[in-house]
């Protein structure tokens, strides 16, 4: 119904897919991408997003257009009194 509309969608793509998984695990090559680090409230955060739109490799999928990968690393500090 949502690509019968023309409107976008995204979707979380976790080990229950498990051929799919494998695909973009093996294929995924990333076209572009971005990273961002936050620091407070006694944490920094890292974020590192890409994208990939080449899907040689990748089984269909309806509606698939692009990748995106999305990987973040999260420091917590604790204060020693």
């Amino acid at each position: 119904m949502i690509i019968n509309s023309g409107n976008d969608y995204i979707a979380a793509l976790k080990g229950n897919q498990l051929n799919l998984f494998k695909d973009v695990k093996t294929n995924f090559t990333p076209e572009l991408a971005y990273e961002q680090i936050n620091k407070g409230h006694g944490r920094i955060e890292k974020r590192h997003v890409s994208i990939c739109k080449n899907l040689d490799g990748i089984r269909p999928w309806p509606g698939l257009t692009t990748l995106i990968k999305v990987k973040s690393e999260r420091q917590v500090f604790t204060q020693c009194d």
